[in-house]
């Protein structure tokens, strides 16, 4: 009798968390002007006051995961920094907390993006080119997804978040691939 209580018991906690991850799972569509994507349904994006760009915060839990920004202004991904192959200058500079970085192969690393903190490669996502962002390591760097014309007006369009989560890394990659972009409206 005991032995058929926990293994009712059991079953029932499984049942529950197997339906609580379908949950986390079910996308609810969103459109921003002539941009649509789908989230999780529990993702909340509130939109920021803004006067020439669209921004909306993504929250999850109440937690600010990353933002959404669609508008002329955005700029392609890029990291900002120094390389130099003089030691004089690196110890001068970065004792002033500028982000430089000495190398003695300064063209090669340079070209490489040795000292990047992302990952950056271009893909197609339905008929529109992307600029992909991922960080290369668990705990530095940010996720994102640019596209430099998304209208007649030319404005980016560009989801971010700074949250590197394994979760939330396959969730943001999960909705750049729903990601369409219906040019003729605007």
């Amino acid at each position: 009798m005991m032995k058929r209580f926990i293994t009712l018991i059991v079953l029932i906690i499984v049942v529950n968390s197997c339906q609580q991850q379908e949950k986390d799972y079910i996308s609810e569509k969103m459109n921003i002007r002539n941009v649509s994507f789908e989230v999780p349904s529990n993702f909340v994006l509130k939109k920021n006051n803004s006067i020439d760009t669209s921004v909306y915060d993504i929250f999850f839990h109440e937690k600010n995961i990353g933002s959404v920004y669609l508008g002329a202004y955005y700029k392609p991904f890029t990291e900002n920094y120094s390389i130099t192959e003089e030691k004089e200058i690196y110890d001068k500079v970065s004792s002033k907390g500028a982000k430089i970085y000495y190398s003695k192969y300064l063209d090669g690393d340079y070209k490489n993006g040795i000292f990047n903190d992302n990952y950056y490669y271009y893909d197609t996502i339905n008929k529109n080119i992307a600029q992909i962002m991922l960080p290369k390591k668990p705990n530095k760097g940010s996720i994102g997804i640019y596209f430099d014309s998304v209208d007649i007006h030319k404005n980016k369009f560009a989801i971010v978040s700074n949250d590197l989560s394994e979760e939330n890394k396959k969730r943001f990659l999960e909705i750049f691939k729903t990601i369409k972009i219906n040019k003729a409206t605007y």
